[in-house]
């Protein structure tokens, strides 16, 4: 059954998390995965092995990927018109692989002391978004994401002595997705990647989107300079110009 954008919305907002089942057609999966086992084969980019960044730059189809339709359209409800994308990853994860503990991504946005509790009349504001698109079916062997709903609400970081954590009496939810599913969560999620204990290699792609004053992360950061061809080819294109970062001026410059 296909879910409306507001049932993703609601979701999102309550559990910290929503999956788009078929986000991408199976031809476009396919093509995307052959595009980044290509990237792989090429020198790495600084980080560690089976990790490629700035992935917009290998391709038209990848820059097509940051609006892909129903993903971008949910991005752009919940972060605003003005948002952008600030990283585009790729894994390649192997048996034995995987980011396995749990964790929340970057720094905590609204840090409470422990027995203090986001009121439940307000919705946790969102800043960043991540979204996952699964490139080949994910087993539960493979090193599945794994997201503790409602976890975002904590204002604070998991236990690192509670194995899995628990928040609020919700446990682990494994995400078994099919080739072409996208996961859209906030950072601010206790979340990780199960180790991958099967023979066959988990391939996802991300786009991340920011809300404007969101610095987009393209290493080496100040030095970056966004690649001729792509600007020339989506400089007549406003809404994609704006989600690589071409922004109008605001108050700040």
């Amino acid at each position: 059954m296909i879910r409306s954008l507001q049932e993703h919305i609601d979701e999102f907002h309550k559990q910290g998390y929503t999956l788009m089942k078929g986000a991408l057609q199976a031809q476009e999966a396919e093509s995307l995965k052959e595009g980044v086992l290509k990237a792989m084969e090429g020198p790495g980019d600084g980080y560690r092995d089976g990790l490629r960044t700035r992935m917009f730059e290998k391709g038209e189809q990848f820059q097509r990927l940051i609006m892909q339709p129903g993903v971008v359209d949910f991005a752009e409800a919940v972060l605003g018109p003005k948002c952008h994308m600030f990283a585009m990853n790729a894994h390649r994860t192997a048996r034995n692989g995987g980011i396995d503990n749990w964790h929340v991504d970057e720094e905590l946005f609204f840090p409470l002391p422990e027995g203090v509790e986001f009121d439940p009349r307000m919705q946790m504001p969102t800043f960043l978004i991540t979204c996952i698109y699964y490139l080949v079916d994910v087993t539960e062997t493979m090193g599945p994401t794994q997201v503790i709903p409602g976890s975002h609400r904590s204002g604070q970081e998991p236990d690192p002595n509670q194995n899995p954590p628990i928040y609020k009496g919700q446990e682990p939810v494994t995400i078994l997705a099919k080739q072409g599913d996208c996961l859209l969560f906030t950072g601010q999620l206790w979340h990780r990647g199960a180790r991958n204990e099967s023979d066959e290699v988990r391939i996802v792609q991300q786009v991340m989107y920011g809300k404007r004053w969101i610095s987009q992360r393209f290493y080496p950061f100040v030095n970056y300079q966004l690649p001729q061809e792509i600007v020339e080819r989506w400089k007549d294109h406003p809404r994609m110009s704006r989600l690589l970062g071409m922004h109008q001026r605001g108050p700040y410059g």
